[in-house]
């Protein structure tokens, strides 16, 4: 008897994360950048069942980060870009070191400083801040990266270019929120480019990545949570009615 309230049980915690993670995804569905969480669970907690010494029902459960692109939206900004490919821009943390990020909305501060939405630094493919020359108007960025500005003299001139990095298990890293990451044991070290050499795709000026939301196939996880987790709580039931007659039979 217990083994049907426990399974029941975990069948309830089960599609109360997959409930969870769609309600997150959701909220986020017009968050720049957002990647979506799967939820993935795995059945049977014993590897060989048996009704009387082992439990049954939902064994694991985990959140799988799906880092696909999304799609590109147009900006008004010369200084945002998007990525095509699976490669992260790099930003500084806090305390100097290597965040990574799929955000390309970045401007320049108070002193010409290229940094994120946030105020991180940008840094330019030798480490170094980017920082926009006295008396140079117009930045923009081009599609390989380059941050490109109009002289006193109102000729272009190039002022630095932009790293990627890339992950052999991108899935693998650690997520910080505010859309930055680690770099993890599981995610492999980073492996530097710039855009459109070496592999990398060219940067697209001009845009910024959307979620990676697939708002129809969250209504659809949804609505079989919520069928999936009605048919266990009426599971439940029936297992403690029937605990409960047992317990009078033996009185």
């Amino acid at each position: 008897m217990p083994t049907i309230l426990g399974a029941a049980a975990s069948g309830l915690i089960h599609n109360q994360n997959v409930l969870d993670t769609v309600a997150h995804n959701l909220a986020n569905a017009n968050t720049s950048g957002f990647k979506a969480f799967r939820a993935l669970h795995q059945g049977l907690p014993d590897p060989d069942p048996a009704p009387e010494t082992s439990r049954l029902g939902v064994a694991t459960t985990t959140r799988d980060l799906l880092l696909q692109p999304g799609a590109l939206l147009a900006s008004d900004s010369p200084l945002h870009a998007a990525l095509e490919d699976g490669a992260f821009f790099i930003v500084r943390g806090g305390g100097g070191e290597a965040l990574f990020t799929r955000y390309g909305g970045f401007l320049l501060d108070g002193e010409g400083t290229l940094v994120d939405y946030a105020g991180r630094i940008v840094p330019d493919i030798n480490g170094d801040p980017i920082r926009l020359p006295e008396g140079f108007t117009a930045p923009f960025l081009d599609p390989n990266g380059f941050l490109i500005a109009a002289d006193e003299n109102g000729e272009p001139q190039q002022i630095a270019r932009l790293p990627l990095a890339r992950f052999a298990n991108p899935a693998g890293l650690e997520l910080l929120g505010g859309g930055l990451y680690r770099p993890t044991l599981n995610s492999g070290e980073p492996e530097y480019g710039t855009p459109g050499d070496q592999g990398f795709a060219p940067l697209r000026p001009g845009t910024l990545e959307s979620s990676n939301v697939d708002v129809a196939q969250e209504f659809v996880s949804m609505i079989v949570a919520q069928r999936a987790y009605s048919a266990c709580a009426k599971t439940f039931a029936v297992g403690d009615a029937m605990l409960e007659l047992a317990t009078r039979i033996t009185r």
